[in-house]
């Protein structure tokens, strides 16, 4: 299985490079600006998402490259079904120099709600989607448990509904009218478009509070809520519009 993966996603190699490059370019052409010119946080985030998409490469492509340039941890290059696409996109010195222009840009004033939306997007297309919502609420669980004994920020619904924007994101960009698409992100990508308010989420809950009102993630309720956080972000206009 693992061979196959690798083979069918090698070729995406070449496509994942150039995407990277533009998304390099265009943070080294927002560094060298003026500082009173130079975009930040939402406005930085939104300029890559469109860089991306005016690549000219597939949405497959786009998705990944965001994926790895957002992500800090560098999660899908150090993972063994998708490392190999990302193994030559960009020499040591070039990363070092994207890395050092990328400033700081975020998702709804948050740069994990864009880590997570970006990397639960590539994470859907090289696993599939059920599989990429379920890793995150595993970081969840992960990070409830360790709270309190600074090995984790606690159990957030605010992350997981960054998670299924991404996830959400990912397949309407490779979807159907995945041309149509693109031509949208790359004319005026926004990422609040894409991210549901996240107001009136739990955030930051221990494992013993998170039991407390949730009993497990495999009650009811907690499915529920899950459904209720997909259901969400489909209801967003930007895909009752298209």
């Amino acid at each position: 299985m693992l061979l196959l993966i690798a083979a069918l996603l090698a070729p995406l190699d070449a496509s994942v490079q150039n995407v990277v490059t533009a998304i390099g370019a265009a943070a080294r052409e927002n560094a060298t600006k003026p500082e009173k010119e130079r975009l930040a946080g939402d406005a930085l985030a939104d300029f890559y998402f469109r860089r991306a998409c005016a690549s000219g490469e597939a949405a497959e492509a786009v998705i990944y490259a965001l994926a790895y340039t957002l992500d800090p941890a560098d999660t899908l290059a150090r993972n063994p079904f998708s490392g190999d696409i990302f193994k030559n996109v960009e020499s040591t010195d070039d990363r070092k120099a994207r890395l050092a222009a990328m400033g700081m840009p975020t998702l709804r004033g948050r740069d994990d709600w864009l880590v997570h939306f970006a990397l639960s997007g590539g994470l859907a297309l090289l696993i599939g989607e059920q599989m990429a919502e379920s890793l995150g609420i595993q970081k969840e669980v992960a990070d409830a448990k360790g709270k309190g004994r600074d090995a984790g920020t606690g159990f957030s619904f605010a992350d997981l509904n960054a998670n299924v924007s991404g996830i959400a994101f990912a397949e309407w960009l490779v979807g159907e009218k995945s041309k149509q698409a693109i031509e949208t992100c790359r004319k005026g990508f926004q990422g609040t478009i894409f991210l549901p308010e996240p107001r009136g989420l739990a955030d930051g809950l221990t494992w013993t509070e998170f039991e407390k009102e949730w009993i497990s993630v495999a009650d009811a309720k907690f499915r529920d809520e899950r459904q209720r956080l997909r259901a969400r972000v489909q209801e967003l206009k930007v895909y009752q519009d298209h």
